[in-house]
């Protein structure tokens, strides 16, 4: 057939590929150029529509990608080789997978033509279905325009997740014609009526309520709506690990961020709750502390993903929909109803008494005190006190995290950047580059663990390259703490405990072009994040010796707490 002058224009792959993105609002790409993925490297660079920014390893590419959606930045596109790239970047895809983080993944596979035969990096494409929302192969032209739209608005689509586009790099670098790629991501509606009475009608006779907020309500969830569907009903909260931060933890009515380590007050308050209204929340084992905490007499719970319905916990009422559209609905429902019963709880005094009772577990036991080596929920107390409230903050995985979970005060999602149940270590420094890229006019602080900095250090070097003002928190404890305190240590150990010795890594950070230096007080950290921040002179490092025999967070928590309610 011949061309005619309404014939689409003949462009190669990649360029076909950058323009869908472009159309997408897609203005980021984080990855490591190999052999197979220049004919892409070679199009961004040419053109300026998309900023690339190159990563040290390929893992911690998704999470660069991941830091920027969670800090408040657009959707980023990621690009490896295939096989080791790809399987590398795995960890990062599943983790943004679990947080449902939109990301557009390209995989530069292996030419079909090769595939039986042994070539380079051969590995079977359908080995990432499990660690993607969709894994779409393009093996031919006349596959391109379908699959990268689809795959585009796929990932797009609540609930958003990472989508992989494996494109051959001959197809990369062939020429050929296709119908311009446009995006457009369905919107869906979501009904039922009976469902919203039902609830309207539990929360209306409630007398002890709690709000849980997860995933969901980071995702679409308006932070003052939420607040004032929580004021109308006096109730108490509780976040997840994703949905810390979408209530002001200055809030009375916060009671903590679930999991093993929620404070034994927060517990009682939730045992004692008559109906729990959970917004988005996924009650996944990490943040329900294997599914021990309980959730009230009554449980209604909001989520666009109906497959976590009566999973975990069994629903009394049970709503599809995303929570911004279900928060307005039990808000204006809740208006035509009579006032709240008598005897009905104060949330706000329920808040106020178990923060308390945590607060005083956490003096008597020394936690805040300046001594040598200091506590880490003592240096995160000081964080918060020295750190500018818009400042955003990501976290890597370990001990010091869930002290944080408690003991760092957040009151806007997109100033706290964490993950949450894959919790996969190495990915705190990653995601405060990608951070720092979205919110380039904040501060951005990144909180990690020796052993989770051992797993990513060499990001560093990427802040340093792109001279990025990131502040890194190195809570060293000299210890792989998460599994020398774990309680199945004994168990299966017999007492044993495996060696750790962390290196120098002030020594290191210089090595890689980052100001550095080490502090042992908590004036000193205080002092030194001053510095760090008066400066604004590209990446730093505060290696901060904690105390290695320091209890862990859910011992302190387990308190006998003395609450009623």
């Amino acid at each position: 057939m011949t061309p005619t002058d309404d014939s689409p224009p003949t462009e190669t792959g990649s360029e076909q590929l950058y323009d869908a993105l472009v159309d997408a609002g897609i203005d980021l790409l984080v990855g490591l150029p190999g052999t197979q993925t220049l004919p892409l490297d070679r199009t961004v660079d040419r053109r300026d529509d998309i900023r690339y920014m190159m990563a040290r390893h390929e893992t911690a590419i998704p999470h660069v990608a991941w830091g920027h959606y969670e800090a408040g930045g657009d959707v980023a596109a990621t690009l490896t080789v295939p096989g080791p790239g790809d399987t590398n970047a795995m960890h990062g895809l599943k983790n943004a997978l679990d947080d449902r983080v939109p990301l557009i993944h390209i995989a530069a596979d292996a030419d079909p033509e090769d595939r039986g035969k042994g070539p380079i990096h051969e590995i079977e494409p359908d080995t990432y279905d499990n660690v993607v929302k969709e894994n779409y192969s393009i093996k031919r032209p006349v596959e391109f325009h379908q699959a990268v739209r689809t795959g585009i608005e796929t990932a797009l689509t609540p609930p958003c997740g990472p989508v992989r586009l494996g494109v051959p790099k001959p197809l990369l670098d062939a020429e050929f014609r296709s119908p311009p790629v446009t995006i457009d991501p369905p919107t869906s509606r979501f009904d039922g009526d009976e469902e919203y009475r039902a609830a309207t009608r539990l929360l209306a006779d409630a007398e002890r309520p709690v709000v849980s907020l997860g995933v969901g309500a980071r995702r679409s969830g308006d932070p003052d709506a939420i607040r004032a569907l929580v004021e109308r009903l006096d109730a108490a909260v509780v976040t997840s690990y994703k949905g810390k931060g979408v209530f002001p933890e200055d809030d009375p009515r916060w009671l903590g961020t679930t999991g093993s380590h929620l404070p034994a007050g927060a517990e009682r308050a939730l045992e004692a709750a008559d109906v729990v209204l959970a917004l988005g929340t996924r009650f996944d084992g990490v943040t329900t502390a294997d599914w021990s905490l309980p959730m009230g007499e009554s449980l209604v719970h909001v989520t666009l993903d109906s497959s976590r319905i009566d999973v975990a916990y069994d629903s009394d009422v049970a709503i599809v929909a995303d929570v911004a559209s279900a928060v307005d609905r039990l808000r204006d429902g809740l208006r035509s109803e009579a006032p709240r019963p008598d005897g009905a709880w104060d949330g706000a005094a329920v808040g106020d008494r178990v923060r308390a009772e945590y607060d005083e577990q956490l003096s008597d036991s020394g936690l805040l005190e300046d001594d040598v080596p200091i506590a880490t929920a003592g240096a995160l107390r000081t964080l918060r006190d020295v750190l500018p409230r818009e400042t955003v903050v990501t976290t890597d995985i370990g001990g010091f995290r869930l002290w944080a979970k408690q003991t760092f005060e957040t009151s806007e999602p997109e100033t706290y950047v964490t993950a949450g149940s894959w919790a996969g270590m190495g990915v705190g420094i990653p995601a405060a580059i990608g951070a720092k890229l979205a919110r380039p006019e904040r501060p951005v602080v990144a909180l990690t663990g020796d052993g989770g900095a051992m797993m990513c250090l060499q990001e560093l070097h990427t802040a340093a390259a792109y001279d990025l003002d990131v502040l890194t928190i190195l809570f060293n404890n000299e210890d792989y703490g998460i599994i020398s305190k774990s309680p199945a240590i004994d168990q299966y150990a017999e007492g044993h405990r495996f060696d750790w010795s962390s290196p120098d890594f002030v020594a290191i950070a210089e090595g890689f072009g980052c100001r550095s230096e080490t502090v042992q007080t908590l004036s000193g950290l205080e002092s030194a994040v001053d510095a760090a921040l008066a400066r604004e002179d590209g990446p730093e490092l505060i290696d901060v010796r904690v105390d290695p025999d320091e209890p862990t967070a859910a011992s302190v928590a387990d308190y006998d707490s003395e609450l009623e309610f």
